[in-house]
């Protein structure tokens, strides 16, 4: 309704956001960003446990905007006030 997105945050000191409230935040529409919180090149690594807690919240490919194609993630943005 607000067309907002929500963060996985991927490190392991901060999985702020519990899997069970992945899936309710899914089954309402909301979008999903994974962001592995890198402030090095070697944090890349994490977003695969984000990764796991996006399946575990049965999340797909559809759920996450920065899974999108240029072109839908565009569309997405461009109806949008304020994306982010």
């Amino acid at each position: 309704r607000y067309q907002k997105a929500v963060e996985i945050n991927c490190h392991p000191r901060r999985f702020d956001l519990d899997w069970r409230w992945v899936k309710t935040a899914k089954d309402l529409g909301v979008k999903i960003v994974l962001s592995p919180d890198a402030h090095q090149t070697a944090g890349l690594e994490n977003i695969y446990l984000g990764i796991g807690i996006a399946r575990k919240g049965w999340l797909e490919k559809k759920d996450i905007l920065n899974c999108l194609s240029v072109v839908d993630l565009k569309k997405y943005l461009t109806k949008t006030k304020n994306p982010v």
